[in-house]
């Protein structure tokens, strides 16, 4: 038996995925995303997460509330 990984990312090749799909001969084992993340990406996310359940968040009006104003300090050199 001979095992091929493709690794597609790109979604204008996904076609060539459903067509191996569709050979009786062919075994997909489709890998979980979270699973290629780097031990940083991964860390990154569950702080995300732990600032969600804290309440550390900003609406996006918030957001750009405060970047107007940061910009418009920064052009008037405060």
């Amino acid at each position: 038996m001979k095992q091929i990984t493709l690794n597609i990312k790109d979604h204008k090749y996904s076609f060539f995925l459903e067509l191996l799909k569709k050979m009786d001969f062919v075994s997909i084992v489709e890998e979980d995303w979270y699973e290629s993340l780097s031990v940083e990406e991964k860390k990154s996310i569950q702080k995300g997460i732990e600032d969600l359940d804290s309440g550390n968040i900003y609406t996006n009006d918030e957001v750009m509330a405060f970047s107007k104003k940061r910009i418009s300090e920064l052009k008037n050199g405060q």
